[in-house]
């Protein structure tokens, strides 16, 4: 090879290169969050995320007073209040199986949520909820890491 092509490809290398790792970056900072944070919009986050032992997801739900809604083939068996930084929150456990036609073993399902009045419907309320159903055996740890994922919840 000549030595002018030999520089004009070591040239276009260098460009490239200099294009591609800032796009590289840019799109590692999207998925590895600071203070392993997580980050949840409503409209958008579909798709249960796995942290630490917990398969999370979001929601919310209209109703009436204080009623919440859970899956059906579920059933309550702890609930209690806490106080999160966006006010009272409640904290129920729940084992959820499946139908009569398709059983399957319980899984153990944990939901915080908060409930805010509708504007113009003062008869009914908005719940908004976090979920965090069990992955493993550590049922504990999985409840007090969804607790401590509660603590910076902002619901706008």
């Amino acid at each position: 090879m000549s030595r002018k092509i030999t520089i004009f490809l070591v040239v276009i290398i260098i460009i490239t290169i200099s294009l591609v790792i800032p796009r590289l970056s840019n799109n590692l900072g999207q998925v590895v969050t600071p203070n392993n944070s997580i980050t949840f919009i409503l409209t958008e986050q579909n798709e249960p995320v796995i942290w630490e032992n917990l398969k999370i997801t979001i929601g919310q739900q209209d109703g009436p007073g204080n009623y919440v809604s859970i899956p059906n083939h579920s059933e309550i068996t702890d609930e209690e209040s806490i106080n999160l930084p966006i006010g009272e929150a409640k904290l129920i456990r729940f084992l959820h199986g499946g139908s009569a036609v398709n059983p399957v073993p319980d899984k153990v399902i944990y939901w915080i949520y908060i409930q805010k009045s509708i504007q113009g419907k003062p008869e009914m309320m908005r719940t908004y909820y976090v979920e965090g159903e069990v992955i493993g055996n550590n049922e504990q740890q999985a409840r007090q890491n969804l607790i401590e994922l509660a603590q910076a919840w902002k619901v706008e």
